[in-house]
């Protein structure tokens, strides 16, 4: 009798752990399914990214920049944005269905999580430096609209000028003259302070604390210096104009040393630029998943 009960009791057991290790297969099974549809995702991402062809703002960010250039890099960001934006959102949002039973399993799954969020943190950065490349370009040709802005002034301030004092009206000519030539002398001094140094803190720095001020107090000495003369007049407000637009040079100035900043906390080698360059991510949760998966075979 005790033998037959023993026999059961065995057959039960083993029934049991069978019963247990086909649940578990299932579970296994049921997490694969749900792992497949993320990587359907994360496939998505990688077609999308050799789309793009990143690889290409190796030799943009090298060059002078020219329109072609420009608006490659533009059409990059725009490739970015309206096509790989919305692939990684998916991707991300893929990893909160995998289905994930037992205390084994949650682990992988969170494993799996992590090492996706590098691949977005990555994919993250590429899309920053994009967009920083971008504000540095039109930062640039800010300064450059700036600039002209400044010449073109300077020159309508030089025929008025000329013209007043063919009229005969030297003393207005000579007081905005001298206001002009001390003004250029002591904003030249100053701003090769800024230029003798390389630190991008020091410049901002001069730029805010010396150069700014002296602006400000020129264009208010000036506003408040009374001329008759209808010519020399023009020649006073358009001088204003011009140090509108020097503070509006400098202040993109300063702007461009930002960027500049965050550019180099980028190490542009490590970008992805291709899809492979993604895998390299997954390494944890590959292992993890492949000495999960050889129990079950």
């Amino acid at each position: 009798m005790k033998k037959i009960i023993s026999l059961i009791l065995f057959a039960c057991l083993i029934f049991i752990l069978s019963a247990c290790g086909n649940k578990h297969d299932a579970e296994f099974k049921d997490f694969q399914s749900s792992l497949s549809d993320s990587k359907s995702k994360e496939h998505e991402v990688k077609k999308t990214l050799n789309k793009i062809h990143i690889e290409k703002l190796d030799s943009l960010r090298k060059t002078d920049t020219t329109d072609k250039n420009k608006k490659e890099i533009n059409d990059i960001q725009n490739e970015i944005n309206s096509d790989l934006v919305p692939k990684i959102k998916a991707y991300e949002k893929s990893t909160k269905n995998l289905k994930a039973q037992t205390s084994e399993l949650k682990g992988l799954k969170q494993t799996y999580k992590k090492d996706v969020q590098k691949q977005i943190d990555a994919l993250n950065e590429l899309k920053r430096f994009v967009d920083l490349c971008n504000q540095s370009i039109k930062a640039n040709e800010d300064i450059l609209d700036y600039t002209k802005l400044f010449e073109k002034n300077r020159s309508i301030v030089e025929n008025n000028m000329k013209t007043a004092e063919k009229s005969g009206n030297s003393k207005d000519v000579a007081t905005i003259t001298q206001k002009i030539e001390d003004n250029n002398k002591e904003l030249k001094q100053t701003a090769e302070k800024s230029i003798q140094s390389s630190n991008p803190k020091e410049i901002k720095a001069s730029i805010n604390n010396d150069i700014m001020p002296l602006i400000n107090k020129q264009i208010k000495d000036l506003n408040q210096t009374n001329i008759n003369d209808e010519h020399v007049n023009a020649a006073r407000k358009h001088t204003i104009e011009m140090y509108y637009s020097l503070q509006n040079y400098y202040e993109t100035r300063e702007e461009t040393l930002d960027i500049g900043q965050k550019l180099s906390t980028i190490e542009y080698k490590q970008l992805p630029k291709e899809g492979k360059d993604l895998d390299k991510y997954q390494d944890d949760f590959d292992k993890e998943f492949q000495k999960i998966k050889s129990k079950y075979n």
